[in-house]
């Protein structure tokens, strides 16, 4: 196998991507976006390399990075040649993933992030569970890393699975939404579901369904991506498994832009209903995207609206945050909390939305906010 870096820095110059022709195929392709991980790059590819199972290829798409990754990678893909590089201007983490899905070869995908890591079987546990129960996906779990603080193990669902009816199927894709409608409810499930890391996912399905990720969305790009995966999907396999450890970075948990966080999530609940309109799925899903639309509000609440540092008043956020509640599909969302499957927090924030307590979320939510440090 050759490995191959482009250059793509120089706009003059049209952008060449790897085809499949130009690589003999692998088992499992790897693609990992990268923008600035210098910090955690090395240890990302050395847990690929150091796997139990050798059938693989990377996909590395530098997204126009400005620290040491590009040097980084070039390093690598020189000394393993099942290892190959993208080098690309800016363009976001959905352009460099379809760029890095369109150079795959391999049988199957799995996406990971560049500053997160694979446990040394987590391809061949991945792989043999798609060859034994004949999965477009296979499903594992992850530990998370926050704050330096030690691993908590976190397992999606609560006994292993190998769905072929399509109603089973579809109960996992609801899960995608939001956790409260897992067909096996976990009592350590994160709200991790919707990311492609823990999802080894088959190529050729991808291919024939035409599946790209949304360059227009900035948040939950990979769950609407997660939506179509399940939808083409015909065996869905969850093998009990930790397979992932999943860093949460400090810069994760800032605080975002009012304006632009509401823009953010009015266009998760655009392309999401987009695609249950044009899929078919509407009456499949209603229920979870409305769950996935009051946390949104939740979401919106804690991180751009009723946090400390905020240069309005209270009185503008406060009045901001209640017109939101009005609008589409805010509203219709709230109505529709009775016959949701709520879980954990955002119950009890979802009644007190039903019951237009507005004020007292947001007078608990700015306290919250003053209190942390």
């Amino acid at each position: 196998m050759i490995a191959i870096t482009m250059a793509c820095r120089l706009l003059k110059n049209p952008r060449r991507l790897i085809t499949a022709e130009e690589s003999v195929s692998s088992k499992v392709s790897v693609v990992i976006p990268v923008y600035n991980s210098a910090k955690y790059l090395r240890e990302c590819i050395d847990s690929v390399l150091a796997q139990s199972f050798s059938d693989w290829e990377v996909v590395a798409v530098d997204d126009g990075s400005s620290d040491d990754s590009p040097a980084i990678l070039d390093e690598y893909a020189a000394k393993d040649s099942r290892i190959k590089v993208i080098h690309k201007a800016n363009g976001g983490v959905s352009a460099a993933r379809n760029d890095g899905l369109a150079a795959a070869c391999g049988e199957y995908v799995l996406f990971v992030d560049s500053d997160d890591f694979l446990d040394k079987d987590a391809l061949q546990v991945s792989y043999e569970e798609a060859l034994c129960t004949g999965a477009d996906v296979v499903i594992t779990d992850h530990w998370i890393w926050k704050d330096g603080r030690p691993e908590t193990e976190h397992r999606f669902f609560a006994k292993e699975f190998v769905f072929t009816d399509k109603k089973d199927v579809s109960s996992v894709q609801r899960m995608v939404l939001y956790k409260g409608y897992s067909p096996y409810p976990s009592a350590s499930c994160s709200y991790m579901f919707s990311a492609l890391w823990s999802k080894l996912i088959r190529r050729e399905m991808l291919m024939k369904g035409m599946l790209r990720f949304s360059s227009s969305m900035k948040l939950y790009e990979d769950g609407l991506f997660a939506l179509q995966v399940f939808h083409e999907a015909k065996v869905v396999a969850y093998k009990q498994v930790l397979t992932y450890h999943y860093r949460i970075l400090p810069n994760s948990l800032c605080h975002i832009n009012e304006d632009r966080l509401v823009e953010d999530c009015g266009k998760i609940a655009f392309h999401v209903k987009e695609f249950m309109s044009a899929s078919g799925d509407i009456e499949i899903l209603q229920d979870a995207y409305y769950a996935r639309i009051l946390f949104l509000l939740k979401k919106m609440a804690l991180r751009g609206f009723f946090f400390k540092g905020s240069e309005k008043s209270f009185w503008t956020r406060y009045r901001a945050y209640g017109k939101l509640l009005k609008s589409s599909p805010y509203a219709e969302s709230i109505v529709a909390v009775p016959k949701l499957r709520l879980v954990g927090n955002e119950k009890k924030f979802c009644w007190l939305l039903k019951f237009r307590l507005n004020f007292l979320i947001a007078l608990m939510y700015e306290i919250r906010a003053r209190l942390l440090r």
